[in-house]
């Protein structure tokens, strides 16, 4: 039996007052804001919030739980306590009147689609069931349905559960459930109670791709005013809650931020990257040439060789910049009983991480966040760990100042990147470059700037000849393989990877384009 936190329980507790605090740090500033509690439940949150924010509306649908959130937080002058269901139509604020909206295992309980459909159910799995004084026997459960959606299945329990006029019990097998509770049109009217700048937060828990879908849902969101301005909402971060990586090997705890912004808002390279050069689709190709859980090259082969040299110990703190999609930090974990924090700017990439991280059991954290605004207390890290990732960072020297900040004494980084070699590139490198992005250096240059941030016994190796070899092997496994990449993919699928393989081996065989390994050390 799996466990799950429901709406109003708790099954496994990793200090619960340090997890509310774990959450709540999550938050962005709302001191003397405007803060719009959603599934508030006996009011967990709720006294947290109102001691700092200037007015909190705790909403639940369950009238003798916010019954019971009143009697215990009713004193905070602050809270507005409400008897409502988030889902329905004639819920309604003002427009542009919220600066927060806040829920805590809300939207696992709601469907995706628009419409109600019907799914015949297989399976019950209880995940979950508690008692409370104050109200009715609640319990969370999830459907193995044909779309695997998380249901929340009718308010009110005791013994009987009542579907479609008729009443059964809870350990039915054989039963038509009607889901009627919807995303979509709750998070377009979320956006529109929301202000200008305001932000949207919630924890998860996401067992199936269906948590990824409700990502989906708030990344394609669009919104407009009464003046035609349009909206939508922009990620400012996603990641795993890091108490149950480490006490339960649980990666399904997650947390998001959306912020508000105006659609014709540059959203920078985090957009370049998930529609252009990390696409769904673009991932799942990469992960087809380079390995399962791979995107970076060599997949299981180099990461092998590289973590070797890194000489880990049971218990160390590793953190991967450029995580991609965890291969690579699921192998340390697994392997060498580390602890790893993943990053990445991808949303993409980290959603798949996520969803592949799923039943492995292994001490592995994810996160969507930009590694040069991203902060962490000194020495922290036994290991730095990238690859192939550090080409996008324009500013490399003050990249390397914040990992030794961040490595303990005696810890180490590994990078592995694109290079180029020593002088001017041609005019077709520097159209490549420029295209994509990237800021090269060679290999010589890259081990001084290690140098210069402070590390020592600084190793920079130029292995152009083993990505060549690895290249070659790539296409030649790509090609033999094509009548199986077409049926997955597509024809041009095929050719654009065929074509990008052949490209850099004539970059890299010609001397323009290099591959570094660089390892250094913290005195």
């Amino acid at each position: 039996m799996h466990c799950l936190e429901g709406w109003y329980l708790i099954s496994y507790k990793p200090n619960v007052r340090n997890l509310l605090q774990k959450v709540l740090s999550l938050l962005p500033p709302f001191e003397g804001k405007s803060v719009l509690e959603l599934g508030a439940g006996i009011g967990r949150f709720t006294a947290e919030l109102a001691q700092k924010a200037g007015q909190v509306i705790s909403l639940d649908f369950i009238e003798s739980v916010i019954k019971k959130n009143e009697s215990i937080n009713g004193h905070y002058k602050n809270v507005k306590f409400m008897c409502a269901d988030v889902a329905s139509p004639e819920l309604n604020f003002s427009a542009e009147s919220v600066d927060l909206i806040f829920s805590n295992w809300l939207l696992m309980y709601l469907s995706d689609k628009e419409t109600c459909i019907s799914h015949l159910v297989t399976s019950i799995d209880f995940l979950t069931c508690a008692l409370f004084p104050s109200c009715l026997s609640m319990a969370g459960i999830f459907i193995s349905s044909l779309s695997n959606l998380p249901v929340y299945c009718g308010k009110y329990f005791m013994a009987p559960w009542e579907v479609n006029g008729e009443f059964s019990f809870l350990n039915c097998h054989t039963t038509y459930v009607y889901i009627v509770l919807m995303v979509e049109e709750l998070v377009e009217r979320m956006v529109k109670w929301l202000k200008v700048g305001g932000f949207i937060f919630f924890r998860e828990s996401c067992f199936h791709q269906s948590g990824d879908s409700k990502r989906k849902v708030f990344k394609e969101c669009q919104t407009h005013d009464c003046s035609g301005n349009l909206y939508e909402l922009s990620l400012v971060g996603c990641k795993c809650i890091g108490a149950y990586v480490r006490n339960k090997k649980n990666q399904n705890q997650i947390c998001w931020l959306w912020q508000k912004v105006s659609s014709q808002d540059d959203k920078g390279f985090q957009k370049f990257l998930d529609n252009v050069q990390y696409k769904c689709n673009g991932i799942l190709r990469y992960e087809r040439v380079f390995g399962e859980g791979f995107v970076s090259t060599g997949g299981i082969e180099t990461t092998k060789e590289f973590v070797g040299k890194l000489d880990l110990k049971p218990g160390q703190k590793v953190l991967d910049v450029g995580c991609g999609i965890g291969g690579g930090d699921f192998y340390m974990a697994e392997n060498f009983d580390v602890e790893v924090v993943g990053i990445d700017l991808s949303i993409n990439m980290v959603s798949f991480a996520l969803e592949r991280a799923i039943g492995l059991k292994c001490s592995v954290e994810f996160e969507v966040a930009d590694c040069t605004k991203k902060s962490y207390p000194d020495n922290t890290f036994d290991v730095i760990y990238s690859r192939d990732t550090i080409l996008h960072i324009q500013d490399k020297p003050a990249l390397f100042k914040s990992f030794f900040k961040w490595l303990k004494p005696g810890g180490k980084v590994l990078i592995s990147d694109y290079c180029k070699r020593a002088g001017p590139p041609s005019s077709e490198f520097s159209e490549y470059i420029k295209q994509r992005g990237y800021d090269l250096h060679d290999v010589e240059a890259y081990g001084e700037m290690l140098r210069d941030a402070g590390f020592i016994e600084v190793i920079a190796e130029d292995r152009t000849d083993q990505f060549l070899q690895v290249l070659q092997r790539e296409l030649n496994a790509v090609e033999t393989n094509k009548n199986e990449f077409v049926q997955d993919f597509s024809e041009d699928d095929y050719n654009e990877i065929v074509d990008g393989w052949k490209a850099k081996l004539m970059r890299s065989s010609s001397g323009e384009q290099r591959w570094g390994l660089f390892i250094a050390k913290k005195k």
